[in-house]
């Protein structure tokens, strides 16, 4: 397996263990996955998901400053992302910004 398709891997694994109610920023994601650096790249690994056909909590990963900054594709975008975050009991400001420190899972990065 190469090393790139070991990471989208490890990253869908790893935001498949985020509990309802929780989020993490991208770079947490990267940096629980082996890359510190490499927050642009999860991203990448969401924004290729058919969310319709998946059951990964794409919408339970952030920016670091608690910011819903998805660029979406042709399957979601930052309204359906607040909805779901509400909907998980994450409050969602109207310029939806989230309290990171109070519902980021796991240790903060």
């Amino acid at each position: 397996m190469d090393a790139e398709k070991n990471f989208q891997g490890l990253v869908v694994d790893f935001i498949k263990t985020v509990p309802q109610g929780k989020v993490v920023s991208y770079g947490q994601v990267a940096a629980a996955c082996g890359k510190p650096n490499g927050a642009r790249e999860v991203g990448r690994i969401l924004r290729a998901v058919d969310i319709s056909e998946s059951n990964i909590p794409w919408w339970r990963v952030l920016n670091n400053k608690g910011v819903i900054s998805i660029k979406g594709n042709w399957t979601a975008d930052k309204q359906l992302q607040a909805k779901l975050l509400r909907q998980d009991g994450v409050e969602v400001s109207e310029d939806l910004i989230i309290d990171i420190d109070k519902y980021r899972y796991g240790k903060s990065r």
